[in-house]
């Protein structure tokens, strides 16, 4: 499988991560994801690594603010102690709207396929 990044704005989920609205990074791998974003201080820099398998279910969606619309990724998937976890992730696009939510999508799309 080819490896596919785009930029990311980590907007929060139920891991308890200090800090929020952090630019980073998602990479799909051979058999897992990787998120990653730098936070305002290093110790609040985000690392996190879900294996393919562990994922239960990818949805793109809009979320509608007062002058724009961001293009979400949200990710529900089976934590280290099996509980259900969420992140939630804006897709970042240098350009027109539509390109970011197509990319929204595209991931959406990928991760649910690539588990199979």
């Amino acid at each position: 499988m080819k490896k596919i990044k785009s930029r990311i704005l980590y907007h929060g989920g139920s891991l308890p991560v200090p800090s929020y609205f952090q630019k980073g990074k998602i990479k799909l791998e051979k058999d897992r994801i990787e998120i990653s974003a730098k936070g305002k201080e290093a110790r609040y820099d985000i690392h996190i690594t879900i294996p393919l398998d562990h994922i239960y279910k990818v949805s793109a969606y809009e979320n509608k603010y007062y002058s724009s619309t961001a293009y979400m990724l949200k990710i529900e998937f089976e934590g280290s102690d099996k509980k259900k976890e969420t992140i939630d992730l804006e897709i970042r696009s240098f350009g027109k709207r539509g390109r970011a939510r197509a990319i929204s999508q595209f991931w959406a799309k990928t991760l649910m396929n690539a588990k199979f």
